[in-house]
């Protein structure tokens, strides 16, 4: 779900994503903390989101610190890739 949030997101912002994904903390020993990494090509920005975040967009609620985080991480991807 996260990962059509994310699209959702960047397209709004004119951006086109080739990549997104999320690693799961568990696999790095962080148990409520996920890495949402957002890519262009070779291009790659990534987000800290935690658990709970996750959890409310999945019940449907607006999370608006999800979002900044999502927007900021697209808005540095928009940085690397300007001319």
């Amino acid at each position: 779900m996260i990962q059509e949030y994310a699209a959702d997101l960047a397209a709004q912002m004119g951006i086109q994503l080739s990549q997104v994904s999320v690693v799961e903390g568990r696999r790095v020993g962080c148990l409520d903390v996920h890495l949402l990494n957002l890519a262009i090509d070779d291009h790659r920005v990534s987000t800290l989101v935690y658990q709970s975040e996750l959890d409310d967009l999945q019940g449907g609620s607006y999370c608006e610190r999800l979002e900044l985080k999502i927007r900021s991480a697209l808005s540095r991807l928009q940085l690397i890739l300007a001319p």
